[in-house]
């Protein structure tokens, strides 16, 4: 087959990284790989990996100029004669079925977020397959919107890379220096992964961290990630807070880092504190705990296909700084067993893509 899958750019993110992995893993399978974007500092992987990149803006959202980039779509797709059309965002959803009208292809969508319901968000239901990365995910299209034939909804979780993520093959280097530049020797390590934003909950962990800061000066919350586009003036929100609440110097944050492996390692658990809306899935609590780190995670969303509550880690009522830090304190005093073999199971990025290439065929043969 040859896919093309289209997304916003190609620099960090969950999405970004899927695409990578399912590029990859196309290739290695046998099918040719074309991905559409912005572009991004991931490109150079995608061509690395022996698919090849097509520059386009799909990620403007001026609808001056969205005929002109639909027409560019239409355009490129004529010339690549893609078996399957696979897009990951909503502005690429658009452009695709816009410039697909004259064209006819089979396409595929992938819900990475539960966005708020209506026309925009609408676009990631109406293509041909509409994949959900949850139970989550396939309840929320259920309920806001009914219209969606049963038949074109597909769960499909979000898969990690094994490869990359394994536990014999960290920089043990890289770690020390790392823990030496942040000062995290000697520290109990809450780890936070993501770009930065009000979505995300950081400001829960810094609270728990403040509830504990007298009985528990060893507990260090640790955040890495740089600021959402436009929420820049978030991040200094939350230095001001851990300011207000006397924990300036047990909130580290590192920005963007290219050793998640690494990090996930070293640090004693991952917490994932979505509040107002939850992961969709949850791919940072799984990468987390094939690295062998217990979760405390929000109980909503995606994660509770993930986190086995008191298995894995534990779950807390969402916002909930209290119960936050009671969970970690509760991580602390409790011995969990072999965590990597659950995702090893259940959420890998072969499964994912092999799953995703059944899908495809079953589209292209009806």
């Amino acid at each position: 087959m040859r896919i093309v899958q289209i997304l916003p750019s190609l620099n960090d993110g969950g999405v970004e990284r899927g695409v990578v992995d399912s590029n990859r893993l196309y290739v290695r399978a046998g099918h040719e790989s074309v991905v559409i974007s912005a572009g991004g500092k991931r490109v150079a992987q995608i061509e690395a990996d022996g698919g090849r990149h097509v520059t386009l803006d799909m990620r403007s959202k001026n609808p001056l100029t969205a005929p002109w980039r639909a027409w560019a779509l239409r355009r490129a797709l004529r010339e690549i004669r893609p078996d399957i059309v696979h897009f990951r965002s909503r502005v690429p959803g658009w452009l695709t079925l816009w410039a697909n009208r004259a064209l006819g292809l089979p396409t595929v969508s992938t819900m990475h977020g539960l966005n708020h319901p209506g026309l925009y968000s609408s676009v990631m239901v109406r293509a041909d397959r509409v994949i959900c990365v949850s139970t989550a995910g396939r309840a929320f299209v259920r309920e806001h919107y009914p219209w969606v034939p049963e038949d074109r909804l597909a769960v499909i979780p979000r898969g990690v890379d094994l490869e990359t993520f394994d536990p014999a093959r960290l920089d043990a280097a890289w770690q020390a220096d790392f823990r030496k530049r942040w000062g995290l020797e000697g520290k109990f390590v809450a780890l936070v992964v993501g770009r930065v934003s009000r979505l995300k909950g950081v400001d829960v962990l810094i609270r728990a961290v403040a509830e504990l800061k007298e009985s528990w000066p060893e507990l260090v919350a640790l955040v890495v990630g740089g600021p959402q586009k436009h929420q820049e003036d978030y991040l200094d929100e939350l230095k001001a807070l851990a300011r207000d609440l006397g924990v300036t110097d047990r909130v580290v944050f590192t920005g963007s880092q290219s050793h998640i492996p690494e990090i996930d390692a070293l640090a004693d658990v991952l917490c994932s504190c979505n509040v107002s809306k939850p992961e969709s899935f949850g791919r940072t609590v799984a990468e987390a705990l094939a690295m062998e780190t217990p979760v405390v995670a929000a109980a909503h969303g995606g994660v509770l296909d993930i986190v086995r509550d008191g298995q894995d880690g534990f779950l807390v009522p969402p916002g909930d700084a209290h119960a936050l830090a009671q969970a970690l304190r509760r991580v602390r005093e409790s011995a969990f067993g072999p965590l990597r073999p659950h995702i090893a199971d259940t959420f890998t990025a072969e499964k994912m893509v092999q799953t995703t290439l059944d899908l495809y065929q079953s589209l292209l043969s009806r």
